[in-house]
């Protein structure tokens, strides 16, 4: 099959892109990203600084330091920062994809991108749906005490943010001795795994639907100082210098 995959430059983006890949390789891929990390306008210096150590946990992937070599497709990354635009519908059709996944990719696709695949989009999303919608899901959920965090594959049939039908949610527990941003890396081998059986379940039926969601939930935004010092305050780590352990011996 014929498969675009959609990302970020972030680290739990591209180990679960080069995660799907090993284990389909049988697929044809090609790769896009929505853009840099470090977003200009964060709110605090310290999502600035979670930003950097993310950027360098990057540095190491691709280096191939945390996993070994990484998949030839991650070698050349280029972004894809206006998917709806006419050159970034043009680029894509080009493609001719017959699926798209997206693994936080940081755009909102419109009904015109959505339907340049032949069978849509799906997206796996660090969050449980739809309790947790939106930007730095495993934040809001460890912030809330939640005792369990994960994933959701869910497809993307319009422009709503994390709405789509439900194909599977992986769920883990939360582990607060250990940082928000290791806590989000640990979520992407099970949501990757989904992402593997759906693709099978696709390849046996010849589609993908889901189940719609059920009403209620809540969108969230990226925290402000105030949420991130509640948060530090309930002994909770953004970062901690250990995330690489999230990443097993090297293979």
């Amino acid at each position: 099959m014929n498969v675009t995959l959609l990302g970020h430059y972030d680290i739990a983006s591209l180990y679960a892109l080069d995660r799907v890949i090993r284990l389909m390789p049988e697929h044809r891929y090609s790769v896009f990203l929505s853009g840099d990390l470090i977003t200009p306008s964060a709110s605090d210096e310290r999502l600035e600084k979670l930003a950097r150590v993310d950027e360098h946990l990057c540095e190491r992937f691709i280096a191939g330091d945390l996993v070994g070599p990484i998949s030839r497709e991650l070698a050349v990354l280029p972004e894809l920062t206006q998917p709806n635009s006419k050159q970034g519908l043009q680029k894509v059709r080009s493609l001719r994809p017959e699926l798209v996944v997206s693994i936080r990719y940081r755009r909102i696709l419109h009904p015109e991108f959505i339907r340049v695949a032949k069978h849509g989009v799906i997206n796996l999303h660090s969050g449980i749906l739809p309790d947790y919608r939106g930007v730095m899901a495993t934040f809001w959920a460890m912030l809330a005490g939640e005792r369990e965090i994960g994933t959701t594959l869910h497809r993307i049939v319009d422009a709503g943010i994390d709405t789509g039908p439900v194909i599977e949610i992986n769920r883990r527990k939360t582990r607060p001795k250990s940082s928000y941003l290791a806590n989000v890396i640990g979520l992407y081998a099970e949501g990757c795994d989904a992402i593997i059986r759906a693709f099978r379940t696709f390849s046996t039926i010849g589609t993908l639907t889901g189940d719609p969601q059920i009403k209620g939930g809540q969108y969230f935004a990226a925290p402000d100082s105030a949420a991130i010092t509640r948060y530090e305050s309930n002994g909770l780590a953004l970062f901690d210098g250990r995330e690489d352990l999230e990443f097993g011996p090297q293979h």
